[in-house]
């Protein structure tokens, strides 16, 4: 069957701010599973409180809507169940790495096969522009009139402390390449984690799109740049921690690592999925032993 992109759109109008990420985002997610030919019946994605999560309504696919930071954690009891879906996880930067940061830190050591999409705009931007960890040491925010106190956090330093097999930066302005990384990460086996800088032109004003376009670089453009290479990858991140620059493409991948299930000892030559396995037990006998 022929998948046509409006087949994932729903009659609901999204409710974000002009000139904000989420849209070409959304837009790039939709494309890339119409481009894989992976049909709305045939995907789950998760979403959790944030502007981020009023996107599920303007999915026509199995969506579920779930508490603020806890995207990830739906995704892998979804993919788990059922290994037959392409499964998401669309999270925000505040949700991600504060709530759920455990999630993310134990869906990349399981390596759960499934796509983590972070939209990183540097704020709490549903309530109206808080600071999140990304949020820059002194930027000031609401409620932070004097600038952020907390020391900066190199979240890509973290994220690759913990050897993912698939790390990738993207931005929203660009959602050619955003297309393409997002169907890199939906093929390949196991946790990929998508960062993508968004625009957020209500909260954070100061990332322009020209902003952007003075400090992002294509990865492409590195011509000994090997993506396979861990140690390669550590020093990029510490050259963007040094000098604010922003790299976009696949920061890191390799496919040597197996997957969650791939371990499971228990699962081994099971062809079914655990959905499949979900039926009524006569507990009759077992009550008998309760009084």
């Amino acid at each position: 069957m022929s998948i046509d992109i409006n087949m994932y759109s729903t009659n609901k109008q999204p409710t974000w701010c002009p000139g904000c990420g989420n849209f070409a985002i959304h837009v790039s997610l939709k494309k890339a599973l119409m481009e894989l030919n992976i049909s709305p019946s045939q995907a789950f994605i998760s979403f959790d409180i944030g502007c981020n999560g009023n996107g599920a309504d303007t999915v026509n696919t199995y969506a579920f809507k779930g508490l603020h930071g806890r995207a990830i954690a739906l995704a892998t009891g979804a993919h788990i169940a059922n290994r037959k879906y392409t499964v998401v996880a669309d999270i925000g930067d505040g949700a991600c790495f504060h709530e759920g940061i455990d999630h993310l830190i134990n869906a990349i050591k399981s390596n759960y096969d499934m796509t983590i999409l972070i939209h990183d705009n540097q704020n709490f931007a549903l309530t109206t522009g808080q600071a999140t960890v990304t949020t820059k040491q002194g930027k000031k925010m609401y409620a932070l009139p004097e600038g952020k106190p907390e020391r900066d956090i190199d979240i890509n330093q973290l994220i690759l402390s913990l050897q993912p097999t698939f790390f990738a930066k993207a931005y929203s302005g660009d959602p050619q390449q955003l297309t393409e990384i997002i169907k890199k990460g939906i093929e390949h086996k196991g946790c990929s984690v998508i960062q993508i800088s968004q625009t957020c032109p209500t909260y954070n004003k100061e990332c322009t799109p020209q902003w952007f376009n003075e400090h992002i670089i294509k990865l492409e453009t590195l011509s000994q740049y090997n993506n396979s290479s861990l140690e390669d990858a550590q020093k990029l991140a510490k050259e963007m921690a040094q000098t604010g620059k922003i790299y976009t493409g696949i920061i890191h991948q390799h496919s040597n690592t197996p997957t969650f299930y791939d371990r499971l000892e228990s699962r081994k030559d099971i062809q079914s999925e655990l959905v499949d396995e979900v039926q009524e037990y006569d507990i009759t006998q077992l009550l008998k032993y309760c009084n």
